[in-house]
C-alpha cells in the first residue's frame, strides 16, 4: 500500500473525524486506536504520533465539538447593537431550532451519556464565560446594567442553566422560559 502524504493539520483533522464516526457507530469503550487507524487507512503509530492516547484524541474532539457548537452564539452574544435582554431572547430562540441532527449531537445526547452530555456543558460553559463576562462589563460601564461582579453574574447564567437544558421532562420552550425568567432576576439582583 502506498503511503499517501497529507499536512499534518489535515491528518489530524481525519483522525478526529474518523475517530469520531466511530464513537458515533460503535461507541467509545468499544473502539480501539487500531479501529481509528484503520478506518483512516494509517499505521497505528502515526495516530499514536498526533495523539498520546485515545483519551486525548477524544478530549480534543470535544474541545472542537464545543467550538461548533459555540460558533453560532459568539455573533448573538456580542451584537452590542442590541440590549442584553434581546440578546438572550436571541440566545434561547438560537437554542430552540438548533440543529439537534448536528454532527455527533445524536453521541453526546444519548440516554447512556448523561455524563459526556455533562461534561459537553461544562466545557460550553467554560467556552463562552469570558465572552458572557465581557458584553455584562461593557453593558455596566453603557449603564444597561448594574451588576457589582459581572463575572459571577456570567458564571451563574451559563452554570445555572445546565439542569435545566438537560435532559427533562418537561418541554424545552418551558425549559428555555425558566431559563430567561432566571436570568431576569440574576441579572436585576445587582
Amino acid at each position: 500500500m502506498k503511503r499517501i502524504s497529507k499536512p499534518p493539520e489535515v491528518r489530524r483533522q481525519e483522525l478526529l473525524d474518523t475517530a469520531m464516526a466511530l464513537f458515533t457507530q460503535k461507541g467509545y469503550e468499544e473502539t480501539s486506536m487500531g479501529d481509528i487507524a484503520r478506518a483512516a487507512g494509517v499505521a497505528q503509530g502515526l495516530c499514536y504520533r498526533y495523539f498520546d492516547s485515545k483519551q486525548k484524541l477524544f478530549q480534543e474532539s470535544m474541545d472542537q465539538y464545543v467550538q461548533t457548537c459555540c460558533a453560532g452564539f459568539l455573533p448573538i452574544i456580542h451584537d452590542r447593537t442590541k440590549s442584553v435582554r434581546q440578546r438572550l431572547d436571541e440566545m434561547a430562540q438560537a437554542v430552540l431550532s438548533s440543529d439537534q441532527n448536528s454532527t455527533y449531537s445524536a453521541f453526546y445526547h444519548r440516554p447512556d451519556h448523561q455524563d459526556l452530555h455533562q461534561e459537553l456543558s461544562l466545557k460550553i460553559c467554560r467556552f463562552l464565560l469570558p465572552h458572557v463576562t465581557e458584553e455584562l462589563e461593557v453593558a455596566c460601564r453603557r449603564g444597561e446594567l448594574s451588576l457589582r461582579r459581572p463575572e459571577v453574574a456570567a458564571s451563574y447564567l451559563l452554570h445555572g442553566q445546565i439542569g435545566l437544558i438537560g435532559p427533562s421532562a418537561l418541554p424545552l420552550e418551558e425549559r428555555m422560559t425558566d431559563i430567561l425568567r432566571y436570568a431576569d432576576l440574576i441579572l436585576s439582583a445587582g
